[in-house]
Formats: structure tokens, C-alpha cells, sequence
């Protein structure tokens, strides 16, 4: 099982350091609310790393900064709907209009991230490779879906 999921989590964590070059080509942020949402998803974006870096023996497991990465996923998701409810323009935005108009589905799949990294299990690193994966598919079809590509 594990062999079939390690190949999802290489490529996540590929897809995150690739993000992270082009972040810095974008143009800057305005609005403070668009700064916000850009934050929130910055913190996500960090707390992923680590887990992806863990679970992909890049990094030594921690169970204790495992923990609080699983903690900011937490608390991050739970943030989202709140985060996203006004659509202020600013042209250093990715989020698609699809989020307002498809507001009961972007609230559905935020609480799905949500539910989906209460489950992520920091206890060792093969519970951790065993509930990554489903927090990385969380994250990838949220932004398919509603996120503008770079």
C-alpha cells in the first residue's frame, strides 16, 4: 500500500516546491483580505511540506513537529469558508470565480479538507504515510477545481 502512495506524495511535494518558484513571480498582493487568504494557504502550503518531507524519508519523523503541522491543517481548513466569503478583486489572486458561484460545493470541499486532516494520523511515520495521502487529494481537487493555474 505504502509503494502505491509514495508516488502520490513525491509528486505533491514536487508540485509544492514548483509553486513556491512561481509565487515569486507573481505580481503583488493589494487587497488585505486577498493577503489573508494568501497567508492562510501560504501556512497550509509550509505545514504540507513537512509532512510530505516526513512521510517521503527526506526528513527524520518528529512526532511532536508532525503534530503541530497536523494542528495547523486544522485549524487552517477551518478557517477557508470565512476566509474566501467576499470576493474582493486583486489581480495577484488566484482563487476562480467558480468559488461564489459554486459557494455550497467550495464550503462542502473546505470541510471535507477539514474532516480529511483531523485524519491525518502524526502517531509514527507509517500512520503518517497511510493518511497523507488523502489530505494531498483533498488539497490538489479543491484547487483544480476552484484555483486559477499560475
Amino acid at each position: 500500500m505504502l509503494r502505491r502512495q509514495a508516488p502520490l506524495i513525491v509528486a505533491f511535494v514536487a508540485l509544492l516546491g514548483l509553486g513556491s518558484v512561481v509565487i515569486g513571480d507573481t505580481i503583488r498582493m493589494q487587497h488585505p483580505r486577498v493577503i489573508e487568504r494568501i497567508n492562510l494557504m501560504r501556512s497550509s502550503k509550509l505545514a504540507m511540506e513537512i509532512l510530505g518531507a516526513m512521510a517521503s524519508g527526506r526528513e527524520a519523523f518528529d512526532r511532536k513537529r508532525a503534530n503541530q503541522a497536523r494542528r495547523v491543517l486544522i485549524r487552517n481548513t477551518s478557517k477557508i469558508p470565512s476566509k474566501f466569503r467576499r470576493n474582493p478583486y486583486d489581480p495577484a489572486s488566484r482563487a476562480r470565480q467558480h468559488i461564489w458561484t459554486q459557494w455550497a460545493d467550495f464550503k462542502r470541499q473546505s470541510k471535507s479538507a477539514q474532516a480529511t486532516a483531523k485524519g491525518v494520523s502524526t502517531r509514527n511515520v507509517v500512520t503518517l504515510r497511510q493518511t497523507l495521502p488523502p489530505m494531498i487529494n483533498a488539497c490538489l481537487s479543491c484547487h483544480q477545481t476552484f484555483r486559477k493555474r499560475p
